[in-house]
């Protein structure tokens, strides 16, 4: 009788894990950077949109729309490195300018992110300052500034260049699960929507950093697009496409480099 060779196992592939994980507010940040992404999936979590694809078939991006506030931040980013592990997560989102060097439209990343309540955390950025793009202190506040000087303050009490809301929640997180044998990497990477010497109204901070989810049935809500929509928020509307546009070219550059220091070159 002869013997049948044994077949070589198949070889198991993790379809869970991700090599980069992304952690924004809301879906205009990072929609230019999520059409880049191969094979999509998608899943919602309570207020949180969850999707997962690839770049250039190798680099596997878990990306999460948190929604608005710190806690739901810091949750989502727990789930992200307990369900899909990965090496690096990155913070990415719109933020207002501090100081008059930074302009609209420019990329700051974060060395140290800090708090109003008199948190603090280093951050390891080894990306160059370069052309409109800066790195420097961000500070998370509890709202966002909207008018001079409130700006003036913030500056002047943490000397942080931008603020946001959430940046710090994603940092401690990565923080708190990284180990020796499984190291978090994060970065901190933010588009500067107002400059510092610009007021913008509630309306508008609403409408750039924290967009209410529509619970209203479709039918409403697409009658309701249909209505004129609010003239005093089209210029934001304007500015925050320019803004993430920059930032998600910004975005994919780093994940590039990123993947080049995995070993997925593309």
């Amino acid at each position: 009788m002869t013997d049948v060779p044994e077949q070589p196992e198949e070889p198991t592939i993790d379809r869970r894990s991700a090599d980069i994980g992304i952690v924004c507010t809301h879906n205009a940040e990072v929609k230019a950077f999520v059409k880049q992404l191969d094979r999509v999936k998608k899943y919602v979590e309570g207020s949180s949109v969850f999707r997962g694809g690839f770049i250039n078939e190798i680099v596997r991006i878990a990306i999460v729309e948190a929604g608005p506030g710190f806690a739901l931040h810091r949750r989502v980013t727990e789930t992200l490195i307990e369900e899909h592990n990965p090496p690096w997560i990155l913070s990415v989102g719109f933020s207002s300018a501090l100081t008059a060097e930074l302009q609209s439209g420019d990329v700051c990343l974060a060395d140290e992110i800090c708090d109003t309540h008199g948190n603090s955390l280093p951050v390891k950025c080894r990306i160059p300052e370069s052309k409109r793009i800066f790195v420097r202190k961000h500070v998370v506040a509890d709202k966002h500034p909207g008018t001079l000087d409130s700006k003036s303050k913030l500056n002047s009490s943490t000397h942080a260049v931008a603020c946001d809301t959430t940046s710090l929640a994603v940092a401690q997180a990565c923080n708190e699960r990284s180990t020796d044998e499984r190291p978090i990497r994060f970065l901190s990477i933010r588009g500067i929507i107002d400059a510092y010497s610009e007021s913008v109204t509630d309306e508008g901070l609403a409408f750039c950093f924290e967009p209410a989810v529509s619970e209203r049935p479709k039918l409403v809500s697409g009658l309701m697009n249909k209505l004129k929509p609010n003239p005093s928020l089209k210029p934001w509307q304007d500015r925050a496409t320019d803004v993430s546009l920059n930032l998600n070219r910004f975005l994919l550059s780093t994940v590039k480099q990123i993947a080049d220091k995995l070993g997925k070159s593309f």
